[in-house]
């Protein structure tokens, strides 16, 4: 087990922990100013003081690296990759959308592993608000088993191993389509756990995704197939920036489908470091390989646009 230092400066809340393996030391939530450049040192060394640390001692560094807030982000990046190149130790990187994911599963672990033994499914679809009416997602599920190449967590609760399998890639959804697109999602994992044929498998195809008449066609398909329970776990900050037309979303879901279940996750709506230790922890004991330490954006960034 190593000690480990993770940090999250991609919301208004300056998030720094500091675990050992997955035994926590020390942390601290600055939700009192969104001045990061400023308080970040100083909240680093208040975790280390608590802990009862020092710099040199840390391990292995870790953090979020966006997307999230503009200067915010490219400030924690660039103060965990100075501790890491002045300590020579490693720095693993996260994207947002597996921090949330990663902290729904955390905070939801024991409603999860009830409803997983009760044979329900169950999904977690961050929804982050990125702004200009967007939001950016992707769908994770939450199971007992792995899928090859997809597993980004795992987590041992109660002597059983639960793995966080991401089974599509991240995409933005306009805000005026956001409940649209979300029964769209359901229809679509729906139909895909119920029927595992050839036919079926390419339903999360970008194209396939946008046809009309062949949502339609899923829509009609879903109905006439064996129900199986399902849970979706809506969490990120767009729950509570969209709460509205989300707790509609929920309502028309619970009339219309008895075997499907919505849950909006208000315990996770800003991203946090303790998270990114658990993630940090798994990724380093089974030495997989982190993204690249530079800030990740929802659109290209220009920094200068011509004209």
């Amino acid at each position: 087990m190593k000690t480990i230092l993770a940090v999250d400066s991609t919301s208004d809340i300056l998030s720094i922990s500091l675990c050992k393996g997955l035994n926590m030391l020390a942390q601290i939530k600055d939700d009192k100013s969104i001045k990061h450049m400023v308080n970040i040192i100083d909240d680093i060394d208040y975790v280390l003081k608590k802990a009862n640390k020092t710099i040199r001692e840390i391990e292995l560094f870790a953090l979020n690296l966006g997307p999230g807030d503009f200067t915010g982000g490219r400030i924690g990046i660039s103060v965990v990759k100075m501790f890491s190149m002045l300590s020579g130790n490693p720095v693993y990187g996260f994207n947002s959308l597996d921090v949330f994911a990663v902290g729904a599963m955390l905070k939801n672990i024991d409603s999860i592993s009830i409803k997983i033994s009760d044979c329900s499914r169950i999904y977690v679809i961050p929804l982050m608000d990125v702004r200009n009416d967007e939001i950016y997602s992707g769908i994770y599920e939450v199971s007992r088993s792995i899928r090859e190449n997809k597993v980004v967590f795992s987590f041992d609760f109660e002597d059983k191993k639960y793995f966080l399998n991401k089974i599509f890639d991240s995409f933005l959804i306009k805000s005026k389509d956001l409940n649209q697109k979300i029964l769209q999602l359901i229809n679509q994992i729906s139909l895909l756990d119920r029927c595992r044929c050839s036919s079926c498998s390419d339903i999360f195809n970008e194209d396939y995704f946008h046809k009309e008449n062949d949502i339609k066609k899923i829509q009609n398909n879903v109905k006439s197939l064996e129900h199986k329970k399902s849970c979706f776990i809506l969490t990120a900050n767009a729950i509570k920036t969209y709460s509205g037309l989300l707790e509609n979303l929920k309502d028309e879901v619970s009339l219309n489908c008895k075997e499907t279940e919505i849950i909006l996750d208000e315990k996770n709506i800003n991203p946090s470091s303790v998270s990114i230790n658990f993630m940090a922890d798994y990724s380093d004991s089974f030495l997989m390989k982190s993204l690249p330490i530079i800030p990740v954006y929802v659109r290209d960034f220009i920094a200068f646009s011509k004209k």
